[in-house]
């Protein structure tokens, strides 16, 4: 395979041709978007970052982490910090290396960016019901539910395909959503504690749903271990029009 020679600038451009913002890109590389802008801008040559944009820009995924710059004594460099922070810079946790399967505590986050726009989001996490883990990827599926809303259009609606592993193996098919109405739904279920163990959270609900198509399925005994999000780009419906609501700009 030809090395691919294209500059961080270059990459950079390449997948904001794909669809994917300054903000996904900024979160693969754990830094903040204002140093995306910077690379593109040619502030900056990003060179640090190249490896991880490949892996993006050629398998929609990454599994590095691009390090962090140290100073000639071997530490950190300290960058400046958010707005409003007591202090003008900080020192950011160490990067570099290699994603694992899963990170410590059971839950692990990854997206791979598909093309013409698309997103398939893998979220897992412990089986525990208490685990903290639970409601923090409860939280990360509302998040990518509501930004997948977001990204709507008057002619384009965004669908959403959930599939659901349980901990003991199996994987269902929960159903394919329009984003907008997949929120609602999980917001509705917020007011309603269901016996699935869910208390009316996104998970709770997405468990109901296949246990009303799955009978030998018991979801009240077996949790929820990993949820699987595919986000693409479908032509709008007449239904699809209709849960759409253009964001205001006031």
């Amino acid at each position: 395979m030809a090395e691919d020679k294209r500059s961080a600038q270059e990459l950079i451009q390449y997948l904001r041709g794909r669809g994917v913002s300054n903000a996904e890109i900024a979160a693969e590389l754990q830094r903040d978007p204002r140093m995306v802008r910077k690379v593109l801008n040619g502030e900056t040559t990003g060179a640090a970052y190249r490896a991880t944009l490949i892996e993006l820009a050629t398998t929609g995924r990454a599994s590095t982490v691009p390090p962090r710059r140290r100073s000639n004594d071997g530490r950190v460099v300290r960058v400046r910090a958010k707005a409003g922070a007591t202090e003008k810079s900080v020192t950011p946790a160490d990067t570099g290396g290699r994603y694992t399967v899963s990170k410590q505590g059971g839950r692990f986050t990854s997206t791979t960016y598909l093309g013409g726009g698309g997103r398939q989001h893998e979220i897992h996490m412990p089986k525990g019901k208490t685990a903290k883990g639970r409601a923090t990827a409860t939280d990360e599926i509302v998040a990518k539910v509501r930004s997948a809303a977001r990204g709507q259009s008057a002619d384009t609606q965004k669908r959403i395909r959930m599939q659901l592993t349980f901990a003991n193996g199996r994987v269902m098919e929960v159903n394919d959503y329009n984003a907008s109405s997949l929120l609602n739904r999980i917001n509705t279920a917020k007011r309603e504690a269901t016996p699935w163990g869910g208390n009316g959270d996104a998970l709770g609900w997405l468990a109901a749903q296949t246990a009303e198509r799955y009978a030998n399925l018991d979801v009240a005994k077996v949790p929820v271990t990993g949820v699987t999000m595919t986000v693409y780009d479908a032509p709008r419906t007449e239904q699809s029009s209709r849960s759409y609501r253009p964001r205001s700009n006031t």
